[in-house]
C-alpha cells in the first residue's frame, strides 16, 4: 500500500497567521472576533492531519 507525502506547511502558516489575527482581535476588542475561529480550528486540524 502506497503512502502519499502530505505537505502540511501551508496549513501551519495559515494556522499561525490566523492565531496571530485572533490574538490581535482579542486585544483590540474586535466585535466580529468569532469569524476568525473557523480558520484557526480548521487549519490546526489539517496541519495535524486529524481528518
Amino acid at each position: 500500500m502506497e503512502q502519499k507525502r502530505k505537505y502540511k506547511g501551508l496549513y501551519w502558516i495559515v494556522f499561525l497567521a490566523s492565531t496571530l489575527a485572533l490574538v490581535l482581535a482579542i486585544y483590540s476588542h474586535w466585535p466580529w472576533l468569532t469569524l476568525i475561529l473557523p480558520f484557526v480550528t480548521t487549519s490546526f486540524v489539517k496541519a495535524l492531519d486529524i481528518v
